[in-house]
């Protein structure tokens, strides 16, 4: 019964090295495509890793270039909110 089981774990890993050989070609074949724009790797990789639960950390922090009173102008452009009037 060992025996059996044994020529199975070898056929499968045979069949599993041809199917990762065969994978290896393709890969090396897509190199040579066009190259994926970086903002549609990071939103990718964000979604695996939320998918699979990844609490993300925060490596960097890039502040607005723009003074405190062009923002809050800009805030009150944009706000849909009516004003009180007397």
């Amino acid at each position: 019964m060992e025996d059996t089981t044994l020529q199975e774990l070898r056929d499968a890993v045979a069949a599993l090295t041809e199917q990762v050989a065969v994978l290896e070609a393709r890969v090396a074949s897509l190199e040579d495509c066009r190259a994926i724009p970086e903002a549609d790797l990071v939103a990718i990789g964000a979604a695996v890793a939320a998918y699979f639960g990844h609490k993300a950390k925060v490596r960097a922090i890039r502040y607005g270039s723009q003074t405190r009173w062009a923002a809050a102008s800009r805030a009150r452009v944009h706000d849909r909110s009516v004003p009180h009037v007397r």
